[in-house]
């Protein structure tokens, strides 16, 4: 096998675009780029993923930190900054860090500091402590106590982990418009994942119009570099899993409500903080936390604030600067926000000439880079396979394995 040495690189634990982005920031600053994925992995393509490990199919979570105990013994990727991109793969890092650390230079606090924004309860109950405001929340544990709730419907169902929900159904919430809608989602949910974990909240309407984030890096809860956003389009339209199309916005007191909210539990590391507009009380109410890399963070590092690199410098001790800041860019998730359009436009919500209005000016795309753009190109091969249910005979045969000699050698076998 060939052995990797050298100064500290960055192993990026999962392989999406998110991951393509942070690999063209670092590699852009000389750093080496491990990426750790399955085969169809997007990353696996991108000229700035200087190694690529093909992590075993099916793995369980207990096996994972070992896993990546192994890795850092047979690359000697060991003083590595490890990166995680996943709700998951988060957790898992945090619960084994002090075995992890061992190994590699960690980005991510310890689980009883990422368990709060983990458990999107913690989260609310955190919010509450700290005089942050959330939509009305109610967790009632069975479908016997729905009755007693003081509703005002519509109501939205969601569940506290978004990962274990999102795994089994590919939906991040519903909507219920009455009790016999209520009663049937929260039994349907309950099958899913435990009735404990179903969250119940305030319906806030035209997400459209009023989901913002506060993004950046922390320290002990004080933002060292950010931007807030508007998250104009997301797919799908109500309840999206991925923001589309994302511009910047001039909101000064969401940085100050991110911190209110992360100074409480000393954190330190890359967050993004979604709130949204709620008209009836004039207020900007949160909605979740990702402690860890999200889909727009590219967008960041094209105005000048370098993310990814912010968080690998910091994590070994070493110094940032900040470049010059632009305020005109636009970040787009070009092959779903279309999709994204096309729902807003039959419902009226869009016109076609308020689409085209929206795309015009300077513009950062999700996957595409022209220095890099083998990713975008087989992006939608790779979608298909996935959809293909990721069977193993296929991914046996394709064309692509003569990656896995491209500087990482035997490594599909680390």
């Amino acid at each position: 096998m060939r052995q990797i040495h050298g100064s500290p690189g960055a192993v990026i634990l999962g392989g999406n675009f998110a991951s393509v982005a942070a690999a063209r920031n670092l590699s852009a600053h000389g750093v080496k780029v491990c990426v750790i994925d399955t085969a169809t992995s997007l990353a696996r393509f991108s000229r700035s993923v200087n190694y690529f490990v093909r992590q075993p199919r099916g793995i369980k979570d207990n096996e994972l930190s070992h896993y990546l105990v192994k890795i850092a013994k047979n690359l000697c990727v060991r003083g590595w900054v490890l990166i995680p991109c996943s709700d998951e793969q988060l957790r898992i890092v945090a619960q084994n860090g002090p075995m992890l650390a061992e190994y590699y230079v960690l980005t991510t606090p310890l689980w009883e500091t990422i368990e709060i924004l983990y458990d999107k309860r913690l989260t609310y109950k955190l919010a509450q402590k700290v005089g942050v405001a959330t939509p009305r929340t109610w967790v009632p544990g069975n479908a016997d106590r729905l009755t007693a709730l003081h509703l005002d419907f519509p109501v939205v169902l969601k569940p506290a982990i978004s990962s274990h929900f999102l795994r089994a159904t590919n939906r991040k919430a519903y909507r219920a418009d009455n009790h016999q809608e209520l009663q049937g989602l929260y039994e349907t949910m309950s099958q899913v994942i435990s009735s404990w974990e179903v969250i119940i909240q305030d319906f806030l309407p035209e997400p459209s119009k009023n989901l913002f984030s506060f993004a950046g890096y922390f320290r002990k809860g004080d933002s060292l570099a950010g931007l807030t956003v508007k998250r104009t389009r997301q797919f799908p339209r109500d309840f999206g899993r991925s923001s589309t199309f994302v511009e910047i916005a001039e909101v000064p007191e969401l940085r100050e409500l991110a911190s209110q909210l992360l100074r409480a539990i000393c954190y330190t590391g890359l967050a993004e903080i979604e709130f949204m507009w709620n008209s009836k009380h004039a207020r900007f109410e949160l909605l979740e936390v990702n402690a860890r890399l999200w889909a727009w963070h590219s967008l960041a590092v094209e105005v000048g604030i370098e993310l990814p690199y912010m968080a690998f410098a910091d994590a070994l001790g070493q110094n940032f600067t900040l470049g010059p800041i632009r305020q005109d860019i636009k970040w787009i998730r070009l092959r779903d926000d279309v999709r994204s359009a096309a729902q807003e436009i039959r419902s009226g919500a869009l016109s076609i000439r308020e689409y085209l209005l929206s795309m015009r000016g300077p513009k950062a795309f999700a996957v595409f880079s022209p220095s890099d753009p083998i990713p975008f190109l087989v992006e939608p091969f790779l979608i298909i396979l996935n959809r293909l249910g990721r069977l193993r005979s296929i991914r046996n045969s394709l064309p692509f394995r003569w990656l896995e000699s491209r500087g990482c050698g035997d490594s599909k076998n680390a």
